[in-house]
């Protein structure tokens, strides 16, 4: 794991591996400035707010700085992630240092980015920074919006824009990041456009720039781009005097199973999985003491749904103006699409379900999704993988979904208004409709090119051949096997979840070579009595007031409510390594009131019971 010490706000490091960060003279080398905001908005935003940004300005830039291992993964990722040490001048650092707020600092970034992070925080010297150095571009007045949004000027934040201010007739301000000017211009084409069609008065546009100076990035998968994002969209919504905004995003994107095989962790990017979106609301809402909301109105929706809303509001001529690619060094003037990008290929997908392929051309792409040559390098395996992907999820019954992927189990328990059945459901019919969607597509494709394809007149390292080839899209058989397999397995009881405890080594021990220890263990320790009590009389496994188990283990309530989270978040990998869909309440159990338990519905076992890691089976 790559090691590297960030110092901020100096201009020199003080040990030749470090690395120097400042967003301010001398050495300034971090660009932050918010255009386009009132002057009245200013005296709304806090100091502590202004840190904020400051950190994630830090964050995102030493990000883009440091580089991550190969692109394959060699040594089970052991290149891909990095130990990243902050040490950063805050005006509030009694805030910054206290431990909640690093505790979930460090997890939400951490999950986010599958880095290590440690932060140290000391007290900016004077003269502190001033915050006006940040909004260069004041206006006299600013109109009041019903919503604060975040825009990226790609499919899905249009279609949520328009959706919003075109079809339910809000008023909304976008806040747009951009680290070149290529992306600005495309976001204020979209913008210049929506009011010369008479939404004047419905929409706001904050541009924010945030970059590395001097330095150009060496890592470009930005893997902490939306802490950035979400930061930049809190600020501006207290400065409207709200509490909340929204991220659009469609659900399939929100989840972001990784397509390929060596695609694992962060390298599936987790930009607004429910789990980092409930981080950043919890890091937020503590920050502030006041509830903050981020609201993600597409959630639901796939991106051929997404894109439909575009048709719907009427503005589907704007379509071919939205960019999703993500190498904007290689967009020109007609063509802002390599068609090889992940983004690029789920964007032509959803557009050729969604039937709108008349208002984008596929002339607009550098590389044809069905029809192009892609034999070169490594750009066929990245379309093969996502129509590989779609086509073994339309097969796949509930309960393989469900306990399958690490970043479907890890979102389970984080959609505040559904159980975890509930959201398991949603998910399921989500992926299936956009997996039908994908077939849907190729299958129209073949019948389309089919006689080219039989003349062998399409390329064959295209995605079309090769799916032809391979066949990739298959006819269902007339047998109805596949649905009583899928109801069989669905109806198939949940495994039970067994656990030995060993209090000599102070661990509880799970199959596969999981275990809990340390302040882990002392919880589960605090709950196991009334557990075996129960087991023993054959009787209800009572709860344990909050008070009794912080008592037990040592600690205060809000400590024991922390610590709690991070062992429920250490058992996520069981749900992989033993094929059991978990949720908050699997191991341990919350109930309103009445306090914790371990759940009756585990079995402990004998230390020599538990089965040791398999050494033949693959890890992270």
């Amino acid at each position: 794991m790559k090691r590297c010490l960030i110092e901020c706000g100096v201009p020199q490091a003080s040990e030749a591996d470090a690395l120097a960060m400042n967003v301010s003279e001398p050495g300034k080398n971090v660009n932050l400035r918010i255009d386009y905001i009132s002057r009245s908005m200013i005296g709304n935003i806090p100091d502590l707010l202004i840190d904020l940004l400051e950190v994630a300005a830090y964050v995102y830039c030493a990000d883009q700085r440091i580089a991550r291992g190969s692109a394959m993964l060699t040594n089970f990722g052991e290149d891909w992630r990095r130990s990243l040490t902050f040490s950063i001048p805050v005006r509030h650092p009694e805030v910054w240092q206290r431990a909640d707020v690093q505790e979930l600092l460090i997890d939400t970034l951490g999950f986010l980015s599958d880095d290590s992070y440690e932060f140290s925080f000391r007290k900016a010297e004077a003269p502190v920074q001033p915050r006006e150095l940040y909004f260069p571009e004041l206006l006299d007045a600013f109109q009041e919006n019903d919503e604060v949004a975040l825009f990226s000027g790609g499919v899905d934040s249009f279609a949520g824009a328009v959706n919003d201010i075109v079809t339910l007739g809000k008023s909304v301000t976008l806040v747009g990041h951009y680290s070149s000017t290529k992306v600005r211009n495309v976001q204020e084409e979209l913008i210049r456009d929506l009011r010369q069609r008479g939404y004047e008065r419905r929409v706001s546009y904050v541009p924010v720039w945030v970059s590395n100076e001097v330095a150009k990035p060496v890592e470009f998968t930005q893997r902490t781009r939306s802490f950035l994002f979400a930061c930049l969209g809190l600020v501006v919504a207290q400065m409207s005097g709200k509490n909340g905004f929204s991220f659009y995003e469609n659900g399939v994107v929100s989840i972001n199973p990784p397509l390929a095989g060596d695609v694992v962790g962060g390298r599936a990017t987790r930009t607004t999985h429910p789990k980092v979106l409930r981080g950043l609301e919890a890091l937020f809402s503590t920050l502030l003491d006041s509830e903050i909301e981020i609201r993600t109105p597409l959630q639901w929706l796939t991106k051929k749904e997404v894109t439909q809303k575009i048709a719907d509001a009427g503005v589907a001529d704007m379509l071919a103006a939205t960019v999703s690619c993500t190498r904007p060094r290689s967009w020109t003037v007609k063509q802002k699409h390599c068609g090889l990008c992940s983004q690029c290929i789920d964007r032509r997908f959803a557009i050729l379900a969604a039937g709108l392929e008349k208002f984008e051309p596929s002339q607009n792409y550098k590389r044809d999704l069905l029809l192009g040559d892609r034999s070169a390098d490594d750009e066929l395996r990245m379309a093969l993988s996502y129509v590989a992907f779609f086509r073994d999820v339309a097969a796949m019954p509930k309960a393989r979904f469900l306990s399958g992927f690490q970043q479907v189990i890890s979102a389970l328990d984080h959609f505040p208004d559904l159980s975890v059945d509930e959201a398991g459901s949603r998910l399921f019919e989500l992926f299936q409709r956009h997996a039908r969607s994908v077939e849907e597509v190729i299958a129209r494709a073949l019948i389309e090119h089919g006689d080219r394809l039989y003349r062998g007149e399409v390329p064959s390292g295209s995605l079309l051949a090769t799916c032809f080839t391979r066949d990739h899209v298959e006819i269902a058989p007339e047998s109805d096997y596949d649905r009583q397999a899928t109801d069989f397995v669905d109806k198939l009881s949940a495994p039970i979840l067994e656990f030995a405890v060993d209090h000599d080594a102070e661990q509880v021990l799970f199959h596969g070579g999981h275990l809990l220890e340390g302040a882990n263990y002392r919880f589960v320790n605090a709950l196991i009595e009334n557990f075996r009590k129960a087991k023993r009389t054959r009787s209800e496994v009572q709860f344990m007031p909050p008070h009794d188990v912080a008592d037990k283990i040592g600690i205060s309530e809000q400590s024991m409510r922390q610590q709690l989270r991070r062992l429920r978040d250490a058992l996520d990998p069981l749900a992989v390594m033993l094929g059991i869909p978990l949720d908050q309440d699997s191991f341990i159990e919350t109930k309103d009131r009445a306090g914790y338990r371990l759940n009756p519905a585990c079995r402990e076992i004998a230390l020599g019971d538990i089965h040791p890691p398999n050494p033949a089976a693959s890890q992270e």
